[in-house]
């Protein structure tokens, strides 16, 4: 007796969901073309990208970058740009290049990105919006009109010149989600003013990240909420971390961390040491006094902290954060440090350490800092 098949599309909406779950990327969107059931289907079921690069090249090309897991399929790269004919064409490493028409290609891009990542069933782990100033109009004409808010949980801005983007992007993503940002750039004379803009959003941060300097008063630093903070200064006062370290200590939050410089370099008065702190070793090579703070016959977690001529780093009990910050020249004694071994990785700050170096060998090659010109 012949067994009769069974097609795709006749299989339960459940079970068809389970499946495309267990889809890569480019499965998904083939599944999407490949009828109006599956289209449906494949917008209606949750999609989890990491993290999502978009930046514009030699001020032609529109990059956009997708990390998934490994299982899912891992980094997917997009270009759109201009060919001989004046056409816009997509190039992506999976697939053919597929010609557009005589769309701009910026428009294509954002178009692009409308389809396949501002969705309801879409969350993005990270954005990172590089050298983006030229999109900032289209892309916030996109997210003004879009049903849906952008689902995104980090913002991730590699130019002043983007804050503005950035800043706007806030406006019209889920609240709920969006957790934590960070801002580098290459040009150190830049400030960056994390207040002004969206104050209650900033202050509600679990992590704050700002890897060049900070036009911050001391009051809006401590009105902050985080649990992880990175800031740099052009001179912090004493008064700034005495509270902070202070803060931190009295929530004594397990994996929690901050850490601030200090570019003009001085001699810190150790009075700003809070009591119930110990030193633990100086070490004699850059001057680091590290300390620690631990509370005897308790399950709270040890308060580690180091202070140096430019800055001063304090972390609760083991995070894999605090390993991003630290100089190779504080030679940490490891027989004495926080035990790493029984720490809960969230899977994100895997994608973010690797990310954090595909963006330096990125950003040397093609676009540097266009804030200098």
């Amino acid at each position: 007796m012949t067994k009769k098949s069974i097609r795709l599309s006749d299989l339960p909406p459940e079970m068809l969901r389970l499946l495309v779950e267990k889809c890569d990327f480019i499965t998904r969107r083939r599944l999407r073309a490949s009828s109006s059931l599956m289209y449906q289907l494949v917008n209606s079921t949750k999609l989890y990208i990491p993290i999502v690069k978009m930046t514009l090249w030699n001020e032609k090309t529109v990059v956009v970058e997708l990390t998934f897991e490994p299982k899912f399929g891992g980094y997917h790269t997009l270009l759109f740009e201009k060919n001989q004919k004046g056409e816009t064409r997509m190039e992506s490493d999976e697939r053919e290049p597929v010609v557009i028409g005589n769309a701009d290609p910026m428009d294509a891009a954002i178009d692009w990105f409308r389809q396949m990542c501002l969705q309801k069933n879409v969350t993005i782990g990270q954005l990172h919006l590089g050298n983006v100033n030229k999109l900032t109009e289209k892309l916030f004409g996109v997210l003004e009109k879009s049903e849906f808010p952008l689902k995104i949980k980090s913002i991730y801005c590699t130019r002043i010149k983007s804050a503005d983007l950035m800043w706007k992007v806030m406006d019209y993503c889920d609240k709920s989600l969006l957790k934590e940002m960070k801002v580098r750039t290459w040009n150190p004379n830049k400030i960056f003013e994390l207040f002004g803009k969206q104050d209650e959003i900033v202050k509600n941060f679990k992590k704050i990240e700002i890897e060049c300097f900070c036009n911050v008063s001391d009051e809006d630093v401590l009105s902050l909420n985080a649990s992880i903070i990175f800031l740099k200064f052009e001179n912090f006062t004493d008064d700034l971390v005495y509270k902070l370290i202070e803060k931190f200590t009295n929530r004594r939050e397990d994996g929690s961390a901050f850490c601030i410089e200090n570019s003009s370099k001085r001699k810190l008065n150790l009075k700003i040491i809070p009591p119930g702190f110990k030193i633990k070793k100086t070490t004699i090579k850059n001057g680091c006094k590290e300390f620690r703070n631990q509370l005897i016959d308790t399950s709270h977690p040890t308060v580690y902290l180091s202070v140096s001529e430019d800055r001063v780093l304090l972390q609760i009990g083991y995070t894999k954060k605090v390993n991003l910050w630290k100089k190779a020249e504080y030679n940490h004694d490891t027989s004495d440090e926080p035990d790493s071994s029984s720490d809960s990785v969230d899977p994100d700050d895997s994608y973010e350490e690797s990310f954090d170096q595909d963006f330096d060998e990125d950003d040397e090659d093609d676009d540097y800092d266009d804030d200098f010109y």
